[in-house]
């Protein structure tokens, strides 16, 4: 997933794009997700990691994660 940002506003999320990412988030998990994901992504001043997993991450409890 090494592709380039885009978008033609830039900045936060609007409410209709934060409801489409997790409509397509769902629906990795439900098609695509085995046990987990690993995507690295550049941010503006540092990378990005982020982990999907069928599991909390360790010293973690599922009541600490945002559902979606």
């Amino acid at each position: 997933m090494d592709k380039e940002q885009s978008g033609t506003a830039g900045g936060s999320l609007t409410r209709e794009e934060l409801e489409q990412l997790d409509t397509l988030l769902g629906r990795f998990c439900t098609y695509d997700l085995d046990q987990f994901e690993l995507i690295r992504t550049q941010a503006p001043y540092a990378e990005a990691y982020i982990v999907i997993s069928n599991k909390p991450i360790a010293d973690t409890v599922p009541e600490q994660y945002h559902t979606i």
